[in-house]
């Protein structure tokens, strides 16, 4: 008999499924993929002819699971409709065994979390601990999950907020200045930076969000918005002066402007990288060696993430009984 089919919705994951288990979640997903234990095929990638739309489709596979996570999502390259956001998608979490679909999940809230979570297991690595002091770009959904996510991992007590949609900043601080303890400021003025340990980008920016020179020595940034050759949010020549760490390194040199743009320009090559992350978790490179060193966390965003999060929660939902199951194939 087939199995019924288990629909979660964000709301069920928001409650029943914490930013900090998704943190653990990663170290165990990027631990797979750079150990060679899951089977990640590059996405696939279509744009509609007018240049409107991206459909992207992130398979990912751990055998020792008999698990497989297809992830199907839509992003809106220009239009900003207000109440619809961005980024939509589902993610089915599918037995490998027997090819069943076992859960339909929300993939526009899995995306902000694992992507968030990425940035929060970077942070947990590669910042000072005894940071303090936080500037994030971008205010959509993205972005709340950053700043959710390194509040996570440090003590930080204040956050400087930049975003040229003035209105759309102060929702964010509005409504995650509710339940959370550091101040948001908003603010427009990258001289601030010179007092930020950890930066984090959620932008579409083309070009570089801040100069070299306004960051401090020893900052931490999880770069996560340039996930395209036209995107850009990083100072060449900061990319070039950091320790620079990637999700997954093939990836990051084919898709992301951050690291494309400054190897064309002559100012890094390929080996700048020092590694993915996975490799630290595998302890065969080395992290952050001094409090002055700046460190660089480069994300496009890898399917794996997704699985490891979407399995966790499917599993979860077992146990504590969330979600609703359907028989959906039944004549």
């Amino acid at each position: 008999m087939r199995k019924p089919v288990r629909i979660i919705k964000a709301a069920e994951i928001k409650q029943n499924y914490s930013m900090k288990k998704a943190i653990d979640a990663m170290e165990q997903a990027f631990t797979s993929l750079s150990s060679g234990e899951s089977f990640v095929p590059a996405r696939y990638v279509s744009s509609l002819p007018s240049k409107q739309l991206l459909m992207l489709f992130k398979p990912a596979h751990v055998e020792k699971d008999n698990r497989v996570a297809v992830k199907i999502i839509t992003q809106r390259e220009r239009s900003c409709i207000q109440g619809i956001p961005t980024i939509q998608g589902i993610i089915l979490v599918v037995d490998s065994v027997s090819g069943e679909i076992l859960s339909i999940m929300d993939g526009e809230y899995i995306t902000a979390l694992r992507t968030g979570a990425a940035s929060g297991l970077a942070t947990r690595y590669f910042s000072r601990k005894d940071a303090q002091t936080m500037a994030l770009f971008g205010c959509g959904a993205q972005g709340r999950t950053q700043l959710e996510a390194v509040l996570c991992e440090r003590n930080i007590k204040k956050v400087f907020v930049f975003d040229k949609n003035k209105n759309r900043a102060s929702r964010l601080i509005e409504e995650m200045g509710k339940k959370l303890k550091p101040k948001l400021i908003f603010s427009r003025d990258t001289s601030l930076l010179s007092e930020a340990d950890i930066i984090c980008t959620a932008t579409n920016s083309t070009k570089p969000l801040f100069k070299k020179e306004e960051v401090k020595m020893g900052v931490h940034i999880n770069a996560i918005g340039s996930f395209q050759p036209k995107m850009q949010e990083i100072d060449p020549f900061l990319i070039r002066d950091a320790k620079v760490y990637v999700d997954q390194a093939r990836p990051c040199l084919k898709e992301s402007g951050d690291m494309i743009k400054p190897i064309l320009e002559g100012i890094i090559s390929e080996k700048h990288i020092v590694g993915e992350i996975g490799d630290f978790c595998l302890n065969k490179i080395k992290g952050r060696e001094s409090d002055d060193e700046i460190t660089l966390f480069k994300s496009v965003g890898v399917a794996i993430q997704d699985y490891a999060v979407a399995t966790d929660i499917y599993n979860a939902s077992l146990i504590t009984n969330f979600g609703q199951e359907i028989k959906l194939f039944e004549s």
